[in-house]
């Protein structure tokens, strides 16, 4: 198996990272970069040397995924889950639910696939808290991000390996590109629950015939015939899409975690052969669901999580022939929480303050609806110019300068002058620029000073 450069710097770097000492490792590879090939390959490396090796999953689908990259490479591991005999190897496949009700096989290396779901934390406590095994880990992620009350993954793990961007790859060639449509809507009277929305909360917001009838306007206009995966807020909600898809002339079928496992397997057969275009789901294609030929992803829901956003919509974005890119029909208004799926982001293993991910601006081109970054002057999708709006130009732009004028407002055309402003008109121009807190007072004892009387200058 050929790695791509990025992929063997990936290796390289877990490989000398361990080897000065760090023993705990996040792997930070983006949706599409082949994660999956680096933390298999690494295992083969590392069974080679005599060690052994336990790779563990949240789900029955990224256990086939992991187990066929190792079966490409010669490997033949044992499954830890549910219907499969446990054999003594040197290499393990487990899923996390049925390993955390079992004794705890002695590995070196434990390799956790998705490591940013919190659902892995008890693995990593039970061994270092009740084995005397003393493991190296490594959490493979695309997005090493924990928000509100979680473990901290500074907690867990020492360093990131980060080789490669979403930028990175799309200049690369690795991925394809995406074009984002969104709604403008406001989600601020939604119950939050935890570090989301509440899910009933949420539903009832979505869950009105306009809105229904909007999703499928929306592909209409910028998805028409493409192959499209919709998430949706819940089961209900993703079941109601699908009625609603068919009752406009378009095939469409429904996965939750409850669907059957042949009926799963065939429903996702189906989908990638193109035997029907749409498939709506809840939740179970978040991550791990590798569909290349997948052309639109529709966001039918609001979330305040960015790796959930970032990992939706990289579903769409593997290559595929004769995919040029990929359309993000985002309902939820998502990209104004979180920006563009393509922005440059830096992943740090502490805890963010909420906004503090420097989120970039967007802005809606008038002619093709695609999001674009504010600072843009032609639409990257259509090539549409921007123009400015003659009321900024007349109003902000162009102010009257005086020599010595101090604290000029772009606002409203009015000049703000400090040495006249109110209390309140201070406090708000503060408050505008972001001043520090003290600013009002200082001009508020300066107007005062020279408001007092000034003594007579006397003659010699």
């Amino acid at each position: 198996m050929n790695l791509r450069p990025y992929q063997l710097e990936s290796v390289n770097g877990l490989r000398s990272s361990f080897k000065s000492g760090f023993r705990s490792l996040i792997l930070c590879i983006p949706t599409g970069g082949g994660k999956t090939i680096v933390f298999t390959t690494i295992t083969k490396g590392a069974i080679k040397m005599g060690r052994k090796v336990m790779i563990i999953c949240d789900r029955k689908e990224l256990i086939g995924q992991a187990e066929y990259n190792l079966n490409r490479l010669g490997l033949y591991p044992t499954i830890i889950a549910p219907g499969y005999k446990q054999d003594l190897n040197n290499c393990y496949l487990a899923s996390v639910d049925t390993l955390v009700r079992r004794e705890l096989p002695e590995v070196d290396i434990i390799i956790i696939d998705e490591a940013h779901k919190q659902t892995f934390d008890k693995i990593i406590k039970k061994y270092k808290e009740e084995t005397p095994y003393n493991p190296l880990f490594i959490g493979a992620t695309a997005t090493p991000l924990r928000t509100g009350k979680q473990t901290s993954l500074h907690e867990l793990y020492d360093k990131i390996i980060e080789p490669v961007t979403i930028d990175d790859l799309l200049k690369s060639g690795f991925l394809v590109p995406c074009v984002t449509y969104a709604a403008k809507e406001d989600f601020s009277s939604v119950k939050i629950t935890g570090n989301d929305y509440n899910s009933a909360a949420l539903y009832e917001k979505f869950n009105k015939a306009k809105l229904y009838e909007g999703v499928i306007e929306k592909y209409r206009q910028f998805a028409e015939g493409k192959k499209a995966l919709v998430f949706n807020v819940n089961v209900e909600h993703s079941k109601n899409m699908v009625q609603e898809f068919r009752r406009a002339g378009y095939p469409s079928e429904h996965l939750d975690g409850s669907t059957p496992k042949a009926r799963r397997r065939q429903i996702l057969e189906d989908f990638s052969k193109g035997v029907f275009k749409i498939l709506s789901n809840c939740s179970v294609l978040t991550t791990g669901y590798d569909e290349p030929s997948i052309e639109a992803v529709i966001i039918n829901r609001a979330t305040k999580s960015l790796p959930l956003y970032l990992q939706m919509v990289g579903r769409g974005s593997r290559l595929h022939e004769n995919k040029k890119n990929f359309v993000c029909i985002d309902m939820g208004a998502n990209v104004y929480e979180h920006g563009l799926w393509q922005d440059a982001r830096t992943w740090e293993l502490v805890k963010k303050r909420r906004n503090s991910n420097g989120v970039a601006p967007v802005k809606l081109c008038p002619s093709c609806e695609a999001m674009n970054y504010a600072s843009a002057r032609v639409c990257f999708e259509c090539g549409e110019l921007f123009k400015i709006k003659a009321k900024a130009l007349l109003k902000a732009d162009f102010v009257e300068v005086t020599k010595g004028l101090k604290n000029v407002s772009r606002g409203a055309g009015k000049v703000f002058n400090p040495n006249t402003a109110s209390k309140e008109e201070l406090k708000k121009h503060a408050q505008n620029k972001g001043y520090k807190p003290n600013w009002v007072y200082i001009q508020l004892k300066m107007q005062e000073k020279k408001r007092r009387p000034q003594p007579i200058k006397r003659g010699n």
